[in-house]
């Protein structure tokens, strides 16, 4: 049942924000998938693999250190969870792995009618000549990352997609004008599409390189006229390498002290985006102001801990059969997704990741029986 519930939240808000004109939604949508994925939690919590128990416990170790720390220096609660949100998300996913919750035929239908919503909503959008890029659910670089993420779920059943599929899939990506969500899916179409060399390889790689034609317009097209320091992402970077210009090899490795604030000339820099300032201390800002996850993982957590949350998706991943192609191919869209937003401190990874984790694959039915009508919920059951 819950399966269902999960699937119907998705359908019911996208299909409310069809007639929504100039928003993307009247709800708060990623509160509501924040609550979604905490109710989803309660009907699996109630065992975990026991290969899961090192990331959750490595990531349970690590929140209780940083929380206490960041109460000793009278950090506000608000700031601590934005900072450590990761670590939190990664303890859940601990036990979602090795659980099935979803059957091709059930994935299959959702991740069509939802491909078919977001091309409605698109096309209405753009059609309407609404300002910025068009969204469903919220902005778009963080749904088109979960629609790809679906999309490795989907590959995974057959080891393919359709011609269908991959067309739906980049028209959708497209009409986004999502500089992220291009690269990400052209990072998915590569890993996916080429498996061998050959003849048949130099045609999918000059397939290869129209998509990216495509890319390299969406990004010329971002441009507005201007040049690359009109791309915003540069000057979040540029605030990054300021924040980093005195760090030692210590920092390299483990990040800055817990929630360290940003240069005051890094703040006033950024001071036009006042929402991701300090919720405790106005006129202070910490790592959320760079927006990349890159760059504020590295600031946080050092690149010791930008390496043990890959590792570790990548860990639960493996723990629930996800194939080697598919696993690459997830993480290198929440790393190039992180190359611009919030990557794994978005609910919209999480959201992407259960369904990864949780859909009955071929190679999962060796435990579950031969059948994949075989219900969810007798699954799940047997987990």
């Amino acid at each position: 049942m819950v399966r269902k519930q999960f699937l119907f939240f998705f359908l019911t808000l996208a299909i409310m924000s069809i007639g929504i004109i100039g928003q993307y939604h009247v709800l708060p949508t990623n509160a509501i998938f924040e609550l979604l994925v905490l109710c989803t939690f309660l009907f699996v919590a109630k065992r975990m693999c026991p290969s899961a128990w090192l990331v959750f416990s490595c990531s349970l170790l690590y929140l209780i250190i940083t929380l206490a720390l960041a109460k000793a220096r009278g950090i506000h609660p608000v700031d601590y969870f934005i900072a450590y949100k990761t670590f939190f998300y990664l303890a859940l996913l601990s036990f979602f792995s090795s659980k099935v919750l979803f059957e091709e035929k059930l994935l299959r239908r959702f991740w069509h009618i939802l491909l078919l919503l977001f091309f409605v909503k698109y096309v209405i959008w753009i059609g309407l000549g609404q300002e910025g890029r068009p969204g469903i659910f919220t902005e778009n670089n963080y749904e088109i990352m979960f629609v790809l993420l679906l999309g490795c779920a989907i590959w995974g059943f057959n080891r393919s997609l359709s011609l269908f599929d991959w067309m739906a899939l980049g028209v959708v990506t497209f009409l986004s004008g999502s500089r992220s969500g291009v690269i990400c899916f052209l990072a998915m179409f590569t890993i996916f599409y080429i498996k061998d060399f050959g003849w048949k390889t130099i045609i999918k790689l000059l397939v290869v390189a129209i998509i990216a034609a495509g890319v390299a317009a969406t990004f010329i097209s971002r441009l507005s006229g201007g040049d690359i320091e009109a791309i915003d992402r540069v000057v979040f970077f540029q605030g990054f390498l300021k924040a980093i210009s005195g760090w030692g090899w210590q920092e390299y490795l483990i990040g800055s002290q817990t929630l360290t604030a940003m240069p005051e000339s890094v703040c006033t820099r950024l001071q036009y985006y006042q929402s991701l300032f300090s919720a405790g201390k106005p006129g202070v800002c910490y790592s959320v102001i760079l927006h990349t996850y890159l760059t504020r993982a590295i600031f946080d957590h050092g690149f010791l801990g930008l390496l043990f949350i890959f590792l570790a998706v990548n860990q639960l991943l493996k723990l629930s059969d996800v194939s080697p192609r598919a696993r690459l191919a997830c993480i290198s869209i929440l790393f190039l997704n992180g190359a611009s937003v919030s990557s794994m401190n978005s609910v919209y990874a999480i959201v992407g990741l259960i369904i990864v984790m949780t859909a009955l694959y071929p190679e999962r039915l060796k435990y579950y029986g031969s059948s994949s009508a075989k219900s969810a919920r007798e699954l799940n059951a047997s987990t």
